[in-house]
Protein backbone atom coordinates (compact mmCIF):
# COMPACT_ATOMS: atom_id res chain seq x y z
CA UNK A 1 0.00 0.00 0.00
CA UNK A 2 2.82 2.39 0.85
CA UNK A 3 4.38 1.76 -2.57
CA UNK A 4 1.04 2.56 -4.28
CA UNK A 5 0.70 5.78 -2.26
CA UNK A 6 4.24 6.80 -3.08
CA UNK A 7 3.59 6.10 -6.75
CA UNK A 8 0.40 8.20 -6.72
CA UNK A 9 2.21 11.05 -4.97
CA UNK A 10 5.00 10.94 -7.53
CA UNK A 11 2.49 10.87 -10.38
CA UNK A 12 0.59 13.85 -8.93
CA UNK A 13 3.83 15.80 -8.50
CA UNK A 14 4.77 15.08 -12.10
CA UNK A 15 1.39 16.27 -13.33
CA UNK A 16 1.59 19.46 -11.28
CA UNK A 17 5.11 20.10 -12.53
CA UNK A 18 4.01 19.64 -16.13
CA UNK A 19 1.34 22.36 -15.67
CA UNK A 20 3.85 24.96 -14.52
CA UNK A 21 4.30 27.82 -17.00
CA UNK A 22 7.72 26.73 -18.23
CA UNK A 23 6.98 27.80 -21.77
CA UNK A 24 8.94 31.02 -22.26
CA UNK A 25 6.04 32.29 -24.40
CA UNK A 26 3.84 32.58 -21.29
CA UNK A 27 6.02 33.96 -18.49
CA UNK A 28 4.48 34.73 -15.11
CA UNK A 29 5.30 38.07 -13.54
CA UNK A 30 5.29 37.64 -9.74
CA UNK A 31 4.60 41.36 -9.34
CA UNK A 32 1.42 41.26 -11.45
CA UNK A 33 -1.55 43.11 -10.00
CA UNK A 34 -5.26 42.37 -10.06
CA UNK A 35 -6.94 45.72 -10.67
CA UNK A 36 -10.71 45.96 -10.67
CA UNK A 37 -12.79 48.93 -11.73
CA UNK A 38 -11.50 52.42 -11.07
CA UNK A 39 -9.61 55.32 -12.61
CA UNK A 40 -6.22 55.31 -14.33
CA UNK A 41 -4.25 58.54 -13.91
CA UNK A 42 -1.32 59.17 -16.23
CA UNK A 43 1.34 61.41 -14.70
CA UNK A 44 3.30 63.23 -17.41
CA UNK A 45 6.45 63.80 -15.41
CA UNK A 46 8.96 66.49 -16.31
CA UNK A 47 10.35 66.98 -19.80
CA UNK A 48 13.63 65.04 -20.22
CA UNK A 49 13.48 63.66 -16.65
CA UNK A 50 11.89 60.32 -17.69
CA UNK A 51 9.81 60.37 -14.51
CA UNK A 52 6.39 59.72 -16.05
CA UNK A 53 4.28 57.26 -14.09
CA UNK A 54 0.90 55.54 -13.88
CA UNK A 55 -1.52 55.65 -10.93
CA UNK A 56 -4.77 53.78 -10.28
CA UNK A 57 -7.60 54.97 -8.03
CA UNK A 58 -10.08 52.42 -6.64
CA UNK A 59 -13.18 54.61 -6.40
CA UNK A 60 -15.22 52.30 -4.18
CA UNK A 61 -12.41 51.65 -1.70
CA UNK A 62 -11.08 55.23 -1.97
CA UNK A 63 -7.50 53.96 -2.29
CA UNK A 64 -4.74 54.78 -4.76
CA UNK A 65 -1.68 52.96 -6.04
CA UNK A 66 1.13 55.00 -7.60
CA UNK A 67 4.02 54.21 -9.94
CA UNK A 68 2.38 50.92 -10.96
CA UNK A 69 4.09 50.45 -14.32
CA UNK A 70 7.55 50.62 -12.76
CA UNK A 71 6.62 48.41 -9.81
CA UNK A 72 5.33 45.62 -12.06
CA UNK A 73 7.69 45.83 -15.04
CA UNK A 74 10.91 47.04 -13.38
CA UNK A 75 11.23 49.76 -15.99
CA UNK A 76 10.39 53.48 -16.15
CA UNK A 77 7.42 54.53 -18.24
CA UNK A 78 9.48 57.14 -20.05
CA UNK A 79 9.66 60.83 -20.87
CA UNK A 80 6.35 62.76 -20.86
CA UNK A 81 3.42 60.33 -20.78
CA UNK A 82 0.73 62.01 -22.86
CA UNK A 83 -2.45 59.90 -23.17
CA UNK A 84 -4.14 56.51 -22.81
CA UNK A 85 -6.64 54.29 -24.61
CA UNK A 86 -8.33 51.14 -23.26
CA UNK A 87 -9.60 48.40 -25.60
CA UNK A 88 -10.19 44.66 -25.06
CA UNK A 89 -8.52 44.65 -21.66
CA UNK A 90 -5.36 46.30 -22.97
CA UNK A 91 -4.18 49.73 -21.87
CA UNK A 92 -2.27 51.67 -24.53
CA UNK A 93 -0.03 54.39 -23.10
CA UNK A 94 1.35 57.07 -25.41
CA UNK A 95 4.71 58.46 -24.23
CA UNK A 96 5.37 61.63 -26.18
CA UNK A 97 9.04 62.53 -25.86
CA UNK A 98 10.15 58.88 -25.76
CA UNK A 99 8.21 58.50 -29.05
CA UNK A 100 6.48 55.22 -28.35
CA UNK A 101 3.27 53.49 -27.29
CA UNK A 102 3.18 50.76 -24.63
CA UNK A 103 0.61 47.96 -24.65
CA UNK A 104 -0.12 46.94 -21.05
CA UNK A 105 -2.56 44.46 -19.53
CA UNK A 106 -5.10 46.75 -17.83
CA UNK A 107 -5.68 44.30 -14.95
CA UNK A 108 -2.17 43.03 -14.20
CA UNK A 109 -0.13 46.00 -15.47
CA UNK A 110 2.19 43.52 -17.18
CA UNK A 111 3.84 44.17 -20.54
CA UNK A 112 4.07 40.74 -22.17
CA UNK A 113 7.57 40.89 -23.64
CA UNK A 114 6.95 37.75 -25.73
CA UNK A 115 4.47 39.71 -27.83
CA UNK A 116 4.67 43.14 -29.49
CA UNK A 117 4.20 45.37 -26.45
CA UNK A 118 5.53 48.67 -27.70
CA UNK A 119 5.66 50.61 -30.93
CA UNK A 120 8.07 53.41 -31.78
CA UNK A 121 9.26 55.31 -34.86
CA UNK A 122 6.81 58.19 -34.45
CA UNK A 123 7.84 61.82 -34.73
CA UNK A 124 6.12 62.93 -31.52
CA UNK A 125 2.96 60.90 -30.69
CA UNK A 126 0.18 62.55 -28.69
CA UNK A 127 -3.27 60.90 -28.73
CA UNK A 128 -4.65 57.54 -29.85
CA UNK A 129 -8.12 56.77 -31.22
CA UNK A 130 -9.43 53.29 -32.00
CA UNK A 131 -11.37 52.91 -35.25
CA UNK A 132 -11.54 49.12 -34.76
CA UNK A 133 -9.51 46.51 -32.85
CA UNK A 134 -7.19 46.33 -35.88
CA UNK A 135 -6.96 50.03 -36.70
CA UNK A 136 -6.15 53.10 -34.66
CA UNK A 137 -5.07 56.66 -35.39
CA UNK A 138 -2.26 58.44 -33.55
CA UNK A 139 -1.83 62.22 -33.66
CA UNK A 140 1.61 63.79 -33.86
CA UNK A 141 3.00 67.10 -32.60
CA UNK A 142 5.81 67.20 -35.18
CA UNK A 143 4.30 65.44 -38.19
CA UNK A 144 1.76 66.92 -40.59
CA UNK A 145 -0.78 64.15 -40.34
CA UNK A 146 -2.15 61.07 -38.60
CA UNK A 147 -0.40 57.75 -38.12
CA UNK A 148 -2.39 54.59 -38.83
CA UNK A 149 -1.37 51.60 -36.72
CA UNK A 150 -2.53 48.05 -36.06
CA UNK A 151 -2.81 47.71 -32.25
CA UNK A 152 -3.05 43.92 -32.46
CA UNK A 153 0.53 43.45 -33.65
CA UNK A 154 1.70 46.99 -32.78
CA UNK A 155 2.75 47.93 -36.31
CA UNK A 156 2.59 50.99 -38.54
CA UNK A 157 0.21 50.55 -41.47
CA UNK A 158 -0.09 54.02 -42.98
CA UNK A 159 -0.08 57.81 -42.65
CA UNK A 160 -2.81 60.34 -43.49
CA UNK A 161 -1.46 63.62 -44.78
CA UNK A 162 -3.30 66.61 -43.29
CA UNK A 163 -0.79 69.37 -44.01
CA UNK A 164 -0.77 70.37 -40.33
CA UNK A 165 0.11 68.89 -36.98
CA UNK A 166 -2.57 66.94 -35.17
CA UNK A 167 -3.64 66.81 -31.52
CA UNK A 168 -7.05 65.87 -30.01
CA UNK A 169 -9.69 63.72 -31.74
CA UNK A 170 -13.45 63.21 -31.41
CA UNK A 171 -15.66 61.00 -33.63
CA UNK A 172 -18.97 61.93 -35.21
CA UNK A 173 -20.54 59.03 -37.12
CA UNK A 174 -17.90 57.81 -39.61
CA UNK A 175 -15.82 60.95 -39.43
CA UNK A 176 -13.09 62.02 -37.04
CA UNK A 177 -12.53 65.63 -36.03
CA UNK A 178 -8.86 66.40 -35.34
CA UNK A 179 -7.57 69.63 -33.80
CA UNK A 180 -4.51 71.46 -35.11
CA UNK A 181 -3.14 72.91 -31.89
CA UNK A 182 0.53 73.65 -32.48
CA UNK A 183 2.87 74.88 -35.19
CA UNK A 184 5.97 74.92 -33.00
CA UNK A 185 7.80 72.39 -35.17
CA UNK A 186 6.21 73.56 -38.43
CA UNK A 187 6.24 77.36 -38.04
CA UNK A 188 5.21 78.08 -41.61
CA UNK A 189 1.65 76.91 -41.12
CA UNK A 190 -1.36 78.24 -39.24
CA UNK A 191 -2.63 76.60 -36.05
CA UNK A 192 -6.31 77.46 -36.20
CA UNK A 193 -8.12 74.60 -37.92
CA UNK A 194 -9.95 71.34 -37.31
CA UNK A 195 -9.34 68.58 -39.84
CA UNK A 196 -12.13 66.12 -40.75
CA UNK A 197 -11.07 62.56 -41.56
CA UNK A 198 -13.15 59.95 -43.38
CA UNK A 199 -12.45 56.90 -41.22
CA UNK A 200 -13.64 54.44 -43.87
CA UNK A 201 -11.18 55.63 -46.50
CA UNK A 202 -8.45 57.21 -44.31
CA UNK A 203 -8.48 60.57 -46.08
CA UNK A 204 -8.96 64.20 -45.06
CA UNK A 205 -12.30 65.46 -46.41
CA UNK A 206 -12.58 68.94 -44.87
CA UNK A 207 -10.74 71.66 -42.99
CA UNK A 208 -12.64 74.06 -40.73
CA UNK A 209 -11.16 77.31 -39.49
CA UNK A 210 -11.64 78.14 -35.81
CA UNK A 211 -9.65 80.26 -33.32
CA UNK A 212 -5.96 79.99 -32.59
CA UNK A 213 -4.70 76.87 -30.77
CA UNK A 214 -7.76 74.60 -30.70
CA UNK A 215 -6.78 72.40 -27.76
CA UNK A 216 -9.74 70.19 -26.84
CA UNK A 217 -13.12 69.23 -28.29
CA UNK A 218 -16.39 67.71 -27.11
CA UNK A 219 -19.54 66.40 -28.83
CA UNK A 220 -22.95 67.50 -27.54
CA UNK A 221 -26.32 65.70 -27.53
CA UNK A 222 -27.06 67.03 -31.02
CA UNK A 223 -23.86 65.62 -32.48
CA UNK A 224 -22.31 69.07 -32.83
CA UNK A 225 -18.60 69.48 -32.16
CA UNK A 226 -17.51 72.15 -29.66
CA UNK A 227 -13.91 73.38 -29.92
CA UNK A 228 -12.08 75.31 -27.21
CA UNK A 229 -9.28 77.52 -28.53
CA UNK A 230 -6.58 78.94 -26.25
CA UNK A 231 -5.96 81.98 -28.45
CA UNK A 232 -2.13 81.82 -28.34
CA UNK A 233 -2.32 84.26 -25.42
CA UNK A 234 1.47 84.44 -25.02
CA UNK A 235 2.08 85.60 -28.58
CA UNK A 236 2.18 89.16 -29.91
CA UNK A 237 -0.82 88.59 -32.20
CA UNK A 238 -2.86 86.74 -29.56
CA UNK A 239 -6.61 86.27 -29.77
CA UNK A 240 -9.22 86.02 -27.05
CA UNK A 241 -9.77 82.43 -25.89
CA UNK A 242 -12.87 81.20 -27.69
CA UNK A 243 -15.42 78.39 -27.91
CA UNK A 244 -16.70 77.34 -31.34
CA UNK A 245 -19.67 75.20 -32.34
CA UNK A 246 -19.23 73.13 -35.52
CA UNK A 247 -22.18 71.65 -37.41
CA UNK A 248 -20.99 68.34 -38.90
CA UNK A 249 -23.70 68.49 -41.57
CA UNK A 250 -22.38 71.71 -43.08
CA UNK A 251 -18.74 71.36 -41.92
CA UNK A 252 -18.78 74.97 -40.73
CA UNK A 253 -18.24 76.73 -37.43
CA UNK A 254 -21.62 78.36 -36.84
CA UNK A 255 -21.15 80.02 -33.44
CA UNK A 256 -18.28 81.60 -31.52
CA UNK A 257 -18.02 82.70 -27.89
CA UNK A 258 -15.07 84.64 -26.46
CA UNK A 259 -13.69 84.62 -22.93
CA UNK A 260 -11.39 86.89 -20.98
CA UNK A 261 -8.19 85.46 -19.50
CA UNK A 262 -6.99 81.92 -20.14
CA UNK A 263 -9.08 78.90 -21.16
CA UNK A 264 -8.17 75.24 -21.59
CA UNK A 265 -9.60 71.69 -21.39
CA UNK A 266 -13.19 71.18 -22.57
CA UNK A 267 -15.42 68.27 -21.51
CA UNK A 268 -19.11 67.40 -21.99
CA UNK A 269 -21.36 65.96 -19.28
CA UNK A 270 -22.87 62.47 -19.84
CA UNK A 271 -26.14 63.85 -21.29
CA UNK A 272 -24.33 66.20 -23.66
CA UNK A 273 -26.26 69.33 -22.67
CA UNK A 274 -23.56 71.02 -20.59
CA UNK A 275 -19.87 71.68 -21.10
CA UNK A 276 -17.15 72.10 -18.48
CA UNK A 277 -13.95 74.04 -19.07
CA UNK A 278 -11.03 75.59 -17.22
CA UNK A 279 -11.33 79.35 -17.25
CA UNK A 280 -8.77 81.40 -15.28
CA UNK A 281 -7.87 78.39 -13.09
CA UNK A 282 -11.49 77.64 -12.24
CA UNK A 283 -13.86 74.94 -13.49
CA UNK A 284 -16.80 76.69 -15.17
CA UNK A 285 -19.97 75.28 -16.70
CA UNK A 286 -21.36 76.31 -20.09
CA UNK A 287 -25.05 75.60 -20.69
CA UNK A 288 -25.75 74.64 -24.30
CA UNK A 289 -29.47 75.51 -24.02
CA UNK A 290 -28.81 79.09 -22.93
CA UNK A 291 -25.43 79.38 -24.65
CA UNK A 292 -23.91 81.00 -21.58
CA UNK A 293 -21.61 80.40 -18.63
CA UNK A 294 -23.30 79.56 -15.35
CA UNK A 295 -22.61 82.29 -12.83
CA UNK A 296 -23.57 80.04 -9.91
CA UNK A 297 -21.12 77.23 -10.74
CA UNK A 298 -17.42 77.69 -9.99
CA UNK A 299 -14.78 75.31 -8.69
CA UNK A 300 -11.65 77.22 -7.75
CA UNK A 301 -8.22 75.64 -7.48
CA UNK A 302 -6.83 75.11 -4.01
CA UNK A 303 -4.40 77.72 -2.71
CA UNK A 304 -1.33 77.82 -4.99
CA UNK A 305 -2.83 74.99 -7.01
CA UNK A 306 -2.89 74.77 -10.81
CA UNK A 307 -5.72 72.93 -12.55
CA UNK A 308 -4.25 70.87 -15.37
CA UNK A 309 -6.71 68.30 -16.73
CA UNK A 310 -10.26 67.10 -16.23
CA UNK A 311 -12.55 64.17 -16.99
CA UNK A 312 -16.22 63.39 -16.34
CA UNK A 313 -17.39 60.03 -14.96
CA UNK A 314 -19.88 58.79 -17.59
CA UNK A 315 -22.34 57.17 -15.15
CA UNK A 316 -22.47 59.66 -12.28
CA UNK A 317 -21.33 62.87 -13.91
CA UNK A 318 -18.70 63.33 -11.18
CA UNK A 319 -15.93 65.72 -12.17
CA UNK A 320 -12.30 64.66 -11.69
CA UNK A 321 -9.73 67.46 -11.82
CA UNK A 322 -5.95 67.15 -11.68
CA UNK A 323 -3.81 69.76 -9.92
CA UNK A 324 -0.20 69.97 -11.13
CA UNK A 325 0.79 72.25 -8.21
CA UNK A 326 4.30 73.56 -8.93
CA UNK A 327 4.98 71.01 -11.71
CA UNK A 328 7.83 69.46 -9.70
CA UNK A 329 6.16 67.85 -6.68
CA UNK A 330 3.49 65.14 -6.78
CA UNK A 331 0.14 66.46 -7.94
CA UNK A 332 -3.36 65.85 -6.60
CA UNK A 333 -6.59 64.60 -8.15
CA UNK A 334 -9.87 66.05 -6.83
CA UNK A 335 -13.28 64.45 -7.25
CA UNK A 336 -16.38 66.69 -7.29
CA UNK A 337 -20.09 66.11 -7.84
CA UNK A 338 -21.65 67.65 -10.93
CA UNK A 339 -22.79 70.46 -8.64
CA UNK A 340 -19.24 71.21 -7.53
CA UNK A 341 -19.23 69.51 -4.09
CA UNK A 342 -15.83 68.05 -3.17
CA UNK A 343 -16.13 64.30 -2.52
CA UNK A 344 -12.52 63.13 -2.18
CA UNK A 345 -8.94 63.70 -3.27
CA UNK A 346 -5.74 61.69 -3.56
CA UNK A 347 -2.07 62.22 -4.33
CA UNK A 348 -0.84 61.04 -7.72
CA UNK A 349 2.51 61.53 -9.47
CA UNK A 350 4.32 64.47 -11.03
CA UNK A 351 1.97 66.46 -13.31
CA UNK A 352 -1.12 64.22 -13.25
CA UNK A 353 -2.91 64.68 -16.56
CA UNK A 354 -4.82 62.16 -18.66
CA UNK A 355 -7.45 60.07 -16.85
CA UNK A 356 -9.33 56.98 -18.01
CA UNK A 357 -12.05 54.91 -16.34
CA UNK A 358 -11.74 51.12 -16.24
Amino acid sequence: MKRINLFLLALAAALLFSCKPEDPATPVNPKALNLGSGLFVLNEGNFQFSNASLSFYDIEADTVGNNLFYKVNDAPLGDVAESMALVDGQLYVVVNNTNLIYKVNATTMVCDTTKPFKLGDFYSPREMFFVSPEKAYVTDLMGAGLWIINPKDMSHTGFIQTGKTTEKMVPVNNELYVSNWSNYYLPGMEKNTVQVIDMNNDVKVAEIQVGKEPNTMAVDKNGHVWVLCEGAVWEADAEQPSLWEINPMTKTAEKRYEFDGTAMVLRANPTGDQLYLFLNNEVRRFDIATLSLSESFRIAAQEEGMFYNMTIEPRTGDIYVTDAKNYMMNGTVYRYTNDGLLLSSFEAGVIPSAMLFK
